[in-house]
């Protein structure tokens, strides 16, 4: 692929732009291809195309959150790629200054859990504590309800809560201030970071070979090293 000069608009959800950030700019370097971003929240992110009726490329951290897009007609069918997954986890201050290494250390007396309500963490521990019997037990100490991964993270970063349920990735985006307890195999929660073209594109190839470039082993790369894994698929 010899160096273009075009320039092509990616929208992602915010805790799912820093591998994709990165990758934009391999690509860069190898062909020449320039990118603007717009982050935020997935839902946000498909209101703004649909009013706008402008962009190349949508990010999300989950397949569901692809699936409405596609529903709602934009992006083009057949353009999709997983671009890996993320295990959910624990994540608690950085230091673990409550000690906590399992889900019955967050259902003790007086513990602060955090949720996300929207995005690509919908229903994650609703899944995991169904699995794990422990549902009624663990609503006490749901002290804190947040606006997707952003806000989530926040209550980690302001220290408002003790833990929070979300995914691995965090503790290699927000290592400062984060880190992450595993769940056991059996109870984990994977979620696949979905990524398409839009129907609104005026640089179709080139956003097909930047897919390609994702799902290579280059691209793989670059999402693990932030966290993501891989299946057998």
């Amino acid at each position: 692929m010899q160096k273009t000069k075009e320039k092509m608009h990616v929208y992602s959800s915010g805790a799912t732009a820093p591998p994709l950030k990165r990758a934009t700019k391999v690509f860069r370097d190898k062909f020449g291809a320039e990118f603007e971003f717009t982050t935020g929240r997935a839902e946000e992110l498909v209101q703004k195309i649909l009013k706008t009726e402008h962009g190349d490329i949508l990010q999300c951290g989950a397949e569901f959150l692809l699936d409405d897009a596609e529903w709602k007609e934009l992006i083009i069918k057949g353009s999709r790629r997983s671009v890996g997954l993320r295990r959910s986890v624990i994540i608690v201050q950085k230091g673990n200054p409550k000690d906590i290494k399992s889900l019955e250390d967050i259902m003790r007396e007086g513990m602060r859990v955090g949720i996300s309500i929207s995005g690509c963490l919908v229903g994650v521990w609703d899944d995991i504590c169904s699995k794990a019997g422990i549902t009624r037990g663990l609503l006490k100490n749901i002290t804190n309800l947040a606006d997707g991964c952003g806000d989530v993270m926040a209550l980690i970063h302001k220290g408002k809560v003790d833990a929070i349920f979300g995914w691995n990735a965090f503790e290699h985006i927000w290592p400062k201030t984060s880190e992450a307890i595993e769940f056991p195999r059996e109870l984990q929660v994977f979620r696949s970071t979905g990524i398409g073209i839009l129907k609104y594109s005026d640089h179709r190839q080139l956003a097909s070979r930047f897919l390609d470039f994702l799902v290579s082993e280059e691209g793989k790369r670059i999402y693990k090293d932030y966290g993501w894994v891989y299946g057998s698929g």
